[in-house]
């Protein structure tokens, strides 16, 4: 076996035989991906260390790869030669490189203890739930890189969604709109993770330090808008719209997240006050 090219490295590594699955069995909408079915059976498939090598360790130094030098750099012979091994020894392992990044996504991607424990209802419990992915993200930022479909089903992305919905138990809200409410705290807390690393891209480049982004924008804006076109704009950027806002990490981020919160506690007024009220997603009787 060899290492693929980083735009198939994602990919399902089966090919699909004339009936559509790598199988020979028919398939459907709720067929797993590939590896999908393996990562939930991961205790029985961790097979006895070798020579000082394991699966534990094939994964943890996947890990240190991406943290090192991003998703794009994890190859099995990469792998392999960090640990000292060969490349076909891992595969005894592990199938794929691609079963290699669900397992280093699922190892790292673990709700933290105690996320599980009631705090101060269910905004306080949805602004941990949404804070602690960020800050995940932010300690591995390759996670978001792992495409989305591959890891939809894997343990910890379901323990990340219990959770959630535990927080929301009570509340006087559909199922679709909570899981709606998950989909939006979480991927705002992961395109806000894009954002630093759009930031700290440029930073690496010399562009500008890193607590410097926004105002190096205004001040960008400020060379070529033309006020007479867009007039809105410069008066934003003349009233500080991209000013300093201190060196709180959370500061952006925190209101944000008070925004969307404020916004559901609102839906859950408007249901308490009319929970007949017939909703785009729910619609009353025809």
């Amino acid at each position: 076996m060899s290492d693929r090219p980083r735009d198939e490295a994602q990919r399902p590594s089966g090919r699909p035989e004339p009936d559509g699955s790598p199988t020979g069995r028919s398939t459907s909408p709720a067929t797993p991906p590939t590896g999908l079915e393996r990562l939930w059976r991961r205790d029985e498939l961790d097979r006895r260390p070798r020579l000082g090598l394991s699966l534990d360790r094939v994964v943890q130094s996947g890990i240190e790869v991406a943290d090192s030098d991003g998703l794009a750099a994890v190859s099995m012979k990469r792998v392999a030669e960090r640990l000292g091994f060969t490349t076909m020894s891992l595969y005894r392992y592990v199938k794929s490189k691609d079963e290699l990044l669900l397992l280093m996504h699922d190892t790292l991607w673990q709700p933290p203890g105690g996320l599980d424990a009631p705090h101060e209802g269910w905004r306080a419990d949805l602004a941990r739930w949404t804070r602690e992915q960020h800050l995940l993200m932010r300690r591995h930022p390759w996670l978001d890189d792992v495409r989305l479909i591959e890891r939809a089903g894997t343990p910890s992305q379901i323990a990340w969604i219990e959770l959630g919905l535990r927080a929301l138990t009570d509340a006087p809200l559909t199922e679709h709109h909570k899981m709606a409410i998950l989909l939006l705290l979480s991927g705002y807390a992961t395109m806000q993770v894009r954002f630093a690393g759009v930031a700290a891209d440029a930073a690496r480049e010399g562009d500008f330090r890193p607590d410097q982004a926004t105002e190096a924008f205004g001040e960008l804006l400020r060379t070529f808008v033309d006020p007479e076109r867009f007039p809105a704009l410069m008066r934003a950027v003349q009233g500080g719209a991209f000013a300093p806002v201190g060196r709180d990490t959370y500061a952006a981020f925190d209101f944000g997240l008070d925004l969307m919160l404020d916004g559901i506690d609102g839906l859950m007024k408007r249901q308490a006050a009319a929970p007949d009220t017939p909703t785009p997603d729910a619609p009353g009787p025809a």
